[in-house]
């Protein structure tokens, strides 16, 4: 009867045992992995035999992810239901591609999403979350209309280069990472601010506050490779006292 005992004690041991251990192995302190623009649930899907979506968002930014099944011009217009906010883009493809668009979302609103092309094509949408981790300096390339990692940029000015001018270029916009546009001091552009036909190969840009920004490419033609760098712009040195002119009559 002693031995019965001892032996039932020591399988309540074991079972006791072993209930702590598989409780210790899913500890609610375990680390989650952060959701990036790439795993982001899509909020809708389109294709050229439904192209149109309207969506319910909150202020932010959108990842716009195509698929162009061959050669094809696309446009794509995201507007509030109020008319109050739109955007507009429109480009070529050459063959296959595969793309991406960023769309800002400026307040909390009902909004209308439409794409169309001229050949077969599929898109969905999903919220772009910035997980920055490169900074300056950076140089970054593509294929043609992507976005590019988001990246953080400490407040300061900077030097914009871009391998590409006039025509050739592709048109890049800079974003924080709430979906606004990054301006120029004067408010009159966005930064870089090239133009269509800007000979230009780099910028002087004003970054008024650190943090983690979004930089938009929109290609004419896709594929078409492109290349940029964002450098700290080197600080000059204060001007010093100029010539003594001594005074007349000495």
């Amino acid at each position: 009867m002693k031995y019965a005992f001892w032996i039932l004690l020591l399988i309540a041991a074991v079972i006791l045992t072993c209930g702590c251990t598989q409780q210790s192995a899913v500890s609610p302190t375990e680390p989650t992995t952060t959701p990036t623009a790439a795993d982001q649930p899509a909020l809708a899907r389109l294709s050229d035999s439904s192209p149109n979506a309207t969506l319910s968002l909150d202020a932010g930014v959108l990842l716009l992810s195509f698929h162009a099944a061959g050669a094809q011009k696309m446009d794509i217009g995201f507007a509030d239901v109020s008319d109050v906010y739109s955007v507009w883009y429109d480009f070529s493809t050459t063959g296959p591609f595969d793309g991406s668009l960023v769309l800002p979302v400026p307040q909390k609103e009902e909004y209308l999403l439409n794409v169309s092309g001229t050949g077969a094509w599929t898109a969905s949408v999903s919220r772009f979350e910035p997980d920055a981790v490169l900074r300056a300096p950076l140089n970054l390339s593509g294929d043609g209309t992507k976005v590019p990692p988001a990246f953080y940029l400490e407040e300061g000015q900077y030097i914009f280069e871009r391998n590409e001018t006039g025509v050739s270029s592709p048109l890049y916009e800079l974003l924080y990472a709430n979906g606004s546009y990054v301006m120029d001091a004067n408010n009159t552009y966005v930064e870089p601010g090239f133009h269509e036909l800007s000979p230009e190969t780099f910028r002087i840009i004003t970054i008024p506050q650190s943090g983690e920004y979004i930089m938009s490419v929109l290609a004419r033609d896709n594929p078409g490779n492109w290349t940029v760098s964002i450098l700290s712009a080197p600080t000059l040195p204060p001007l010093g006292p100029g010539p003594e002119i001594p005074e007349k009559g000495e």
